[in-house]
């Protein structure tokens, strides 16, 4: 759980998500939205309070002066007052807040009819606790995919960055060390990028890195996971895989980045790149898989580029 999630409620870890929810957005256009979402939510809950006052004092005075129709202040969406980004309203998670949010809708509507003129039974106070529950794990969920999007995330690429890699590669190492399986780094480099920068200008090689971390994304199997290292190299994280495994993987990446030429339109380029993969020991640190992994790398581009070496040590 992050320390700056001010909406997170303190729920068991499986609630929670390092799934990014906007990768390709910009950072000062999330972050405004999540600021805003934070808000709304906040307000959402602001509105439980005066339900729960209206059923236990039907005949008092408003809890906060004039206040709103219930079911208005209950509906998140009314308090959110910056636009609702297309990459976040499209997500899954937020289609499912708002399922939540309607039933809960539906069921303080019809609480509202029913105790009119008599106390809440227990079962519908149970069904009513039971959806603002259900209400704030989505919520949580998404202001976690939120964070983790401007955290975790590189911004040209949308590949996970250092920071979320190292997370990751602890976690893979107490994993490796509790089950006895080895997991393979690789390090990938994209050849000759410099001559392209220096040719073609920063513009068109941002593209480059754009679509070699999309074909890298292709190529790699569901559990693994991809990460822009920085400039134009990236670290490749294969899960539960001995060496002998991941060199298909990791010949199939290599092989789809230059399949095709990247081009703007004007400029077209063919753009190959070069990999150097490292078994981990369970015992080794970290930095020391990674440096083998990078010396694997430098013996392909020794070797003459566009090809796959593996350290066997």
């Amino acid at each position: 759980m992050r320390e700056d999630a001010s909406i997170v409620a303190i729920l068991p870890e499986r609630y929670l998500m390092s799934e990014p929810i906007a990768e390709k957005l910009e950072s000062y256009n999330l972050q405004r939205f999540r600021n805003d979402f934070r808000r709304a939510v906040l307000m959402h809950r602001k509105g439980r309070l005066t339900l729960f006052f209206r059923l236990h004092f039907p005949m008092a005075e408003p809890l906060f002066g004039e206040e709103r129709d219930i079911l208005a202040q209950l509906d998140f969406r009314q308090w959110l007052t910056e636009p609702l980004l297309e990459e976040v309203s499209g997500h899954r998670v937020y289609r499912d807040l708002v399922a939540k949010q309607e039933k809960l809708l539906r069921l303080v509507q019809g609480i509202l009819e029913s105790t009119a003129h008599e106390a809440l039974p227990p079962e519908q106070l149970t069904r009513l606790l039971r959806a603002m529950h259900d209400f704030d794990r989505i919520a949580d969920r998404l202001d976690s995919g939120i964070t983790t999007s401007l955290t975790d995330i590189d911004e040209l690429t949308g590949l996970f960055n250092r920071t979320a890699m190292l997370r990751d590669l602890d976690r893979e190492q107490a994993q490796a060390r509790h089950t006895g399986r080895p997991f393979t780094v690789a390090m990938v480099d994209a050849d000759h990028f410099k001559k392209v920068n220096d040719e073609h200008g920063h513009v068109f090689g941002d593209l480059c890195l754009e679509t070699l971390a999309e074909r890298f994304v292709e190529s790699i199997r569901p559990r693994d996971q991809v990460y822009r290292y920085g400039g134009e190299e990236f670290l490749i994280l294969l899960p539960d895989t001995p060496l002998a495994r991941a060199k298909p993987v990791l010949e199939r990446l290599r092989r789809r980045a230059c399949e095709r030429a990247i081009s703007d339109g004007e400029t077209t380029v063919s753009l190959s790149v070069s990999v150097g993969a490292a078994e981990a020991a369970s015992d080794e640190e970290l930095s020391a898989v990674i440096d083998r992994a990078d010396a694997a790398l430098y013996r392909a581009k020794e070797a003459g580029r566009n090809r796959l070496e593996l350290d066997h040590a």
